[in-house]
């Protein structure tokens, strides 16, 4: 993950509190709070909705490779034991590769069936000693284990199984990687608003597992685009009590849901706005953060235009938090990653300058209003930075430099 400015950088105090989360995996595994995550039955909260059955596969039905089902069930088991057999990432890179290209050999519904047969056995695995790691689309180029391979797999050689297999596992005792991947592979097959409400309780229920949090695992830290790939405004309770957390233990997790935050305030900003204003623990604890997040608002509309007024106007606001929002505004640092299912949205050079143009009209209107009169000096200060802005972009011929 990397990030990119399109206006200003971040104050460094603030970076150094907000580090891309690829680099908290990093150094967490470093130090010990990353590891493999404990088993554990999570607290599970809503049904899916009902998925069609899916009828065992006759060993010889619309097979023209002629290979059986028990052959490829037999080659599923041979994988096993020679993970089993070697500590080696490079072995177990190539075993699982090798296995990869048997299944693509076969016809999908065979492959599909024998990989949904094997994984009803959660007994029926091995490490492969290799990280998790997300790979081009959502899919997986590091697979810790054999049953997160075929998880994997399944998801893209088979959708419709791999949405039954997920629902299996969403219910049963397994771990927060294989649940990661089970949220992704139910997301990539399931857009109704049943659906939805499902993944966001299930991803609370990761998210919120005891063991899970204090063991944290890179496919728990991956867990949380699904939140912001469901649009769920609703977890921002659960989220503002993570970031609030300033506990040293509690870091890589309040990073990961500050990340989620703000992403769902550039996707959501009227809603979020709101909601993060009433999070007096998040504004109290995390003031700059929050300031940030209202620097995403549009000023040219309407709503977002109110409720900055009201976010500025508030008589709790401190020095700090008016420099966090007139030092950033508007906010265009965005951080770029590999994602389970979201996609990495940014401002381009055409809408920031529309912003600060925009912009620019209103604060010469709240200077002129005697309402703002105890904010004035931030004000004068947001309209200097505007106008700096607007000078720098047009001395580059239409574009704002990414490290401006």
């Amino acid at each position: 993950m990397k990030i990119i400015s399109l206006t200003k950088t971040w104050p460094a105090k603030l970076l150094a509190g907000l580090s891309i989360l690829l680099a908290i995996l990093i150094v967490g595994r470093q130090h010990g709070y990353l590891g493999v995550p404990q088993k554990n039955v999570p607290q599970s909260t809503g049904n899916p909705p009902a998925a069609a059955a899916v009828s065992p596969l006759p060993a010889s039905a619309g097979n023209p490779s002629g290979v059986s089902k028990a052959t490829a069930a037999d080659h599923l088991r041979s994988a096993l034991a020679a993970l089993k057999g070697t500590t080696n990432p490079i072995e177990t890179t190539k075993i699982l590769a090798d296995l990869r290209a048997y299944l693509d050999s076969l016809p999908t519904d065979l492959a599909g069936t024998v990989i949904r047969d094997f994984l009803a056995d959660p007994a029926l695995n091995a490490s492969t000693h290799i990280d998790f790691a997300i790979g081009k689309n959502g899919f997986l180029d590091g697979h810790p284990s054999l049953r997160i391979a075929l998880l994997d797999w399944l998801g893209q050689i088979d959708p419709h199984q791999a949405l039954i297999v997920s629902q299996q596992i969403l219910a049963t005792s397994t771990d927060a990687d294989e649940w990661a991947v089970s949220l992704r592979n139910y997301a990539r097959t399931s857009t109704d608003s049943q659906s939805r409400d499902f993944l966001r309780t299930k991803t609370e229920d990761l998210i919120q597992n005891p063991a899970w949090r204090a063991n944290p695992s890179i496919g728990f830290f991956q867990s949380f685009d699904v939140l912001v790939h469901t649009h769920s405004t609703e977890s921002t309770g659960l989220l503002s009590d993570l970031v609030a957390d300033t506990t040293p233990q509690g870091a890589a997790i309040a990073h990961a849901a500050f990340l989620t935050l703000d992403r769902l305030t550039f996707r959501e900003p009227a809603i979020m706005m709101e909601q993060l204003a009433a999070r007096q623990n998040l504004t109290q604890s995390r003031g700059e953060m929050v300031a940030n997040m209202f620097a995403r608002a549009d000023l040219r509309d309407p709503g977002q235009q109110q409720l900055v007024r009201a976010y500025l106007l508030d008589p709790a606001r401190t020095e700090a938090e008016l420099d966090g929002f007139t030092g950033v505004y508007p906010n265009a640092n965005f951080s770029i990653s590999k994602n389970l299912l979201s996609e990495n949205l940014t401002l381009n050079s055409t809408e920031i300058i529309a912003r600060i143009e925009g912009a620019r009209g209103i604060v010469d209107v709240w200077l002129a209003d005697p309402a703002f009169a105890p904010v004035k000096s931030h004000l004068t200060t947001l309209q200097l930075r505007l106008t700096t802005l607007m000078r720098q972009s047009s001395s580059k011929q239409g574009g704002l430099n990414e490290n401006q």
